[in-house]
């Protein structure tokens, strides 16, 4: 072996030797040196500090040093189960809820780690006994968390938390009363670390229940900066015609009338169900406390109205910038007496338009839905009654005639189908040119009809009107199409124009 080869395995001895030692001072140092610092036999080192059953704990309090302390209260809860042999049975169950707290959502499932995290703590390592209060702070026990398990039939396990060792994975530790300070790992107290808003939950409003027979009769949205409201009103129609050509239950009353795509509108109409925070900042919040958040005067306002009267609001305030740098918006749920922080991304509300929700579909019934069907252009009308369950029974009439060819109408209609928005129009034009066709569509029930009106527009586009309001844009190369098929609807030999 040569002699450099022979230096480094010695060096790498030293080492090793120097890395247990430095091990053993930083676990037994807290920094500034104590004459008293044990050796720490075995026994010592691994000395149990106390021992429970989790689910005899019937109260936990944990005080933080400047911040709100709070109480954990055991609650037996009944669940369905089964026995061995498979029987129905009824198991109650220990759970933790935060006593005051009641009215807010909370997470039941950390806060049951105050109880289970550390059932069982032995000491990693006895830093020091008779340690003078003068000495407390160099291990973080001058101002410590102090925790009390209240436990059936036993005493209280009542311990202070000081701060973490240069070894992160350990924490200094001393018993209620007693002047020994300990290590024990970080991951057993570290529940007791955690503040009352870490515990509050952040599903701010629930799913809805899948035996939640309601439905949102409307939703508004308000928005600063944005020049109208939008209003969604529940269709009854929609859910008695589900072949029609939209699928959503809602229809758009404001800032036009319009059908709603359903991929699009859904968040904007039953956003309220499933709305969930990034963080709890503010319980029980007092007057002062909204103002500042912005939330006397929101930004953003969203109220929908269920079937059964009861209402839902959700207000939206200023921005703020949270710890990781993030921008989030302040909101309160009406009912839920809390602050909460809300990431943008978590809703709707800050950029959706009429645009963005509105569906480009025209008429919306159905071809065998429909009773009348009237076409009118450069003189020519197509006036149809028609009578039909489906395609095989289908009577139709033209202008008062009967009319065989029921394919040759049903190709008709499907390019009425076509008819496409692309642009709304939410403001009313002065620059309307002439008429250039009509279309009158009927449900054989009677009870909705659509009056569509095309007018020349300026860019190759044509203005719509639906019953009296031009409420959108298209382009004129489809209405142009229209007449043409309009015009050669006598003609049978000619095939009808069905793409512009």
């Amino acid at each position: 072996m040569n002699k450099q080869l022979k230096g480094i395995l010695a060096g790498c001895g030293v080492l090793a030797l120097l890395g247990g030692g430095l091990a053993w001072l930083l676990l037994n140092d807290p920094g500034t040196g104590n004459e008293e610092s044990s050796s720490g036999s075995s026994e010592e080192e691994h000395a149990e500090l106390w021992q429970y059953t989790s689910d005899h704990v019937s109260k936990v309090r944990v005080e933080q040093p400047g911040k709100e302390p709070y109480t954990a209260i055991r609650r037996w809860d009944e669940t369905q189960s089964t026995d061995y042999e498979g029987n129905p049975t009824v198991e109650k169950i220990a759970n933790y809820y935060l006593e005051g707290y009641d009215s807010l959502p909370m997470n039941t499932i950390s806060i049951r780690l105050l109880t289970t995290r550390s059932t069982s703590v032995n000491a990693v390592t006895t830093i020091a006994e008779n340690v003078s209060e003068a000495d407390l702070a160099q291990y973080g026990l001058d101002k410590p968390v102090k925790v009390t398990l209240t436990v059936d039939d036993a005493d209280d396990v009542s311990f202070l938390i000081g701060s973490k060792t240069p070894v992160s994975s350990y924490t200094y530790l001393s018993m209620a009363g007693s002047s020994t300070v300990y290590t024990v790992s970080t991951s057993d107290i570290e529940p007791y670390l955690t503040d009352v808003l870490g515990y509050l939950g952040t599903e701010v409003n629930p799913e809805q229940a899948e035996d939640d027979e309601r439905t949102v009769q409307s939703t508004r949205i308000t928005r600063k900066g944005l020049d109208y409201d939008l209003y969604f009103v529940y269709d009854p129609f929609y859910a008695e015609n589900a072949n029609s050509g939209s699928a959503a239950m809602h229809v758009m009353e404001e800032p036009i009338h319009a059908l709603l795509n359903v991929d699009k509108s859904n968040d904007a109409t039953h956003g309220l169900f499933g709305l969930n925070a990034s963080e709890v900042l503010t319980p029980f919040p007092q007057e002062a406390d909204l103002t500042k958040a912005g939330l006397d005067d929101p930004f953003i306002r969203v109220t929908t109205v269920m079937s059964d009267g009861k209402t839902m609001e959700l207000r939206i305030g200023n921005t703020y910038t949270d710890a990781d740098g993030n921008t989030k918006y302040y909101g309160y749920f009406e009912g839920v007496d809390c602050i909460y922080g809300f990431s943008p991304d978590s809703f709707v509300y800050e950029t959706v338009t009429a645009d963005d929700v509105a569906s480009r579909i025209i008429i919306d019934m159905y071809v065998w839905d429909v009773s009348k069907v009237r076409c009118e252009a450069d003189g020519e009308t197509l006036d149809f009654s028609v009578l039909a369950t489906d395609q095989s029974d289908a009577v139709v009439q033209l202008n008062g005639e009967s009319y065989e060819n029921v394919e040759r109408y049903r190709q008709l209609y499907s390019f009425l189908l076509k008819t496409a928005a692309e642009d709304l129009i939410l403001t009313q034009p002065d620059d309307v040119g002439v008429e250039m066709a009509s279309v009158y569509v009927e449900a054989k029930d009677g009870k909705r009809s659509y009056d569509i009106k095309f007018y020349e527009a300026s860019g190759l586009k044509a203005y719509v009107s639906v019953d009296g309001q031009i409420r959108f844009r298209c382009r004129k190369s489809y209405v142009t199409t229209l007449i043409d098929n309009i015009k050669i609807f006598g003609d049978e030999e000619k095939a009808f124009t069905m793409s512009w």
